[in-house]
């Protein structure tokens, strides 16, 4: 009786411990994904700002924090997609701000960028100075050029999006559309219409002078989302939105807010003091 009262009294306590931690994880991931994640910035494209190596505190819930829509084996690609809804936002992302998105590309992946056309802005690089709307933009304060030479308006780089557009340091201009606007083949590029319908998980393509979007001719498209439209501030070393295109509101996860650890990746193990970056830690990015 009593090796029977004791497995009775052992069973409860077990369950218990593991609703418990069951408990904690989905507190943590649910923090995680809604009010505030950890990210590690592996490529120089935002340097001076963010540097290689650099771990951030980003603000989840800025924009309205985005429900889980993917359930998986962390670290791998193994798992299925879920339906996921953005709870209300505090405010929109605007030009300047520096995003956290899923790469449109490839959205298991996840990039840091600086917006710097919002939703309705048009963008243009002259001689690698930043105009929208024809006006200046003002580079960031830690931003930086490093190619040793200035690509001429002539020069037509086919890895440029859309295509036309010119290369890297003469670009557009290009307008980056809003949610509402009316676009029509013709007045938009096919590339930009084919960009910004696929992102908005309708299929498309052009056929007869209409467009055919999910297999239904169109005389134009009216988006159904913001867009914006995002850069480097390491601007001659940065794969952004001049080559990929526009992040639509539906991939943007959050606000770059803080460094909470940086370390020099090419620095070796037996200089370990020199390893970590301490005046980094707690830099407030802008």
């Amino acid at each position: 009786m009593k090796k029977e009262s004791r497995k009775l009294h052992v069973k409860p306590t077990v369950k218990q411990e593991i609703k418990s931690w069951g408990l904690i994880i989905l507190i943590a991931l649910g923090i995680k994904q809604t009010i505030i994640a950890s990210y590690h910035v592996p490529t120089g494209s935002m340097e001076n700002t963010i540097m290689t190596g650099d771990f951030l505190f980003g603000n989840n819930f800025i924009y309205g924090s985005r429900t889980p829509d993917w359930i998986g084996i962390p670290y791998t690609r193994l798992g299925f997609h879920i339906p996921w809804f953005r709870l209300p936002s505090i405010k929109k992302p605007a030009q300047g701000d520096i995003l956290i998105f899923k790469y449109p590309v490839d959205p298991y992946v996840h990039y840091v960028k600086r917006c710097v056309a919002a939703p309705g802005q048009t963008i243009e690089v002259v001689n690698k100075e930043v105009f929208i709307d024809g006006e200046r933009f003002t580079d960031p304060h830690h931003s930086k050029y490093i190619g040793p030479t200035t690509y001429s308006k002539y020069w037509k780089d086919f890895n440029i999006f859309p295509r036309g557009a010119g290369n890297r340091d003469s670009y557009g201009p290009i307008y980056v559309p809003a949610k509402g606007d009316t676009l029509r083949l013709g007045e938009f590029p096919t590339q930009l219409l084919k960009n910004v319908v696929e992102l908005s998980h309708h299929t498309f393509y052009v056929q007869n002078g209409k467009l055919v979007i999910d297999g239904i001719e169109q005389d134009y498209y009216i988006a159904e989302q913001d867009f914006y439209f995002m850069m480097g501030d390491n601007r001659d070393n940065s794969l952004d939105s001049r080559f990929w295109g526009f992040v639509p509101f539906d991939l943007v996860v959050g606000k770059a807010m803080i460094v909470w650890l940086s370390f020099d990746k090419t620095m070796p193990l037996y200089r370990i003091t020199k390893i970590f970056r301490w005046n980094r830690v707690a830099k407030i990015l802008s």
